[in-house]
């Protein structure tokens, strides 16, 4: 079962830090941790209900109460918009909300120094790509474009 872990802080949270805390309910087959969340990988779905009952609220980080909830697969048929050169003072939120402007986001995630942003409707990612692109979002330049990696065309 893939869980998702949110309010991560992936600058100071090691992929072995969260399959110690996630073990004692059942076998981690594997942790990713990026930039804001994380996913863990359980075995059995029985500790991963478990996993999930006891640690959503957790505080990883004093401050930070973790939001652990059963990962949810991304609607297939979305536009997937590459967006690189992204500020390391922008968060996800931020740039969602920056999208958002211009039709629904249904993910966002931002990696280091890139971000993908998922968008419902192929008109509103094209117009969020027309208007997006080059703008500066907190001192640096964003690169806005669709992305290829990966992508199934809807209706395919």
């Amino acid at each position: 079962m893939k869980i998702f872990v949110g309010n991560v802080d992936g600058a100071d949270t090691t992929p072995e830090e969260l399959a110690a805390l996630f073990a004692p309910y059942g076998t981690v087959m594997s942790c990713a941790v990026m930039k804001q969340f994380a996913f863990v990988h359980m075995r059995e779905n029985a500790g991963a209900v478990r996993a999930i009952e006891a640690l959503h609220g957790h505080e990883l980080r004093p401050g930070r109460a973790l939001v652990v909830e059963m990962s949810r697969p991304r609607p297939l048929n979305t536009w997937k918009i590459f967006v690189g050169n992204v500020s390391a003072a922008c968060t996800s939120q931020e740039l969602r909300s920056l999208f958002e402007r211009r039709g629904r986001v249904i993910e966002c995630d931002v990696v280091k120094d890139y971000a993908f942003v998922h968008m419902e409707k192929e008109a509103d990612a094209k117009a969020a790509i027309a208007q997006l692109n080059g703008k500066e979002v907190k001192g640096k330049r964003i690169n806005v474009e669709l992305s290829t990696k990966g992508m199934v065309p809807p209706g395919v």
